[in-house]
């Protein structure tokens, strides 16, 4: 068994490996991150701290539009067809930070908004 948080796709890349690689006996993998549409209870608070209180900002002058973050599904994205760029619609950003992890190497257009 195996617990991992799904918004860290290198942990969930290994844990999935892990779990193809593994012939002889069954497994268990677990997922933990609050669903978004939940009322945090106080044990929420205590065991996902700062879930959902950071945002992500997309710096267009790095921007590239190649799209590789819309292909996470995240409804906060969108794409700019004038600018063809993508956009982050801040009311709408759960902080996950899975657009950041997908937005090629060489371009880090995604990052934490600095407070």
């Amino acid at each position: 068994m195996l617990t991992v948080d799904p918004n860290d796709l290198t942990a969930m890349k290994n844990a999935i490996d892990w779990a193809m690689s593994t012939e002889d006996e069954p497994v268990v993998l677990i997922t933990r991150w609050p669903c978004v549409l939940k009322k945090f209870s106080p044990e929420d608070k205590a065991e996902f701290k700062g879930a959902f209180t950071e945002k992500f900002c997309i710096d267009q002058n790095k921007c590239i539009g190649c799209k590789s973050c819309l292909k996470t599904g995240c409804p906060a994205l969108s794409f700019d067809k004038v600018a063809k760029k993508t956009r982050i619609t801040r009311d709408q950003c759960v902080g996950c930070g899975v657009c950041a992890q997908v937005c090629p190497p060489k371009v880090q257009a995604i990052s934490k908004e600095v407070k």
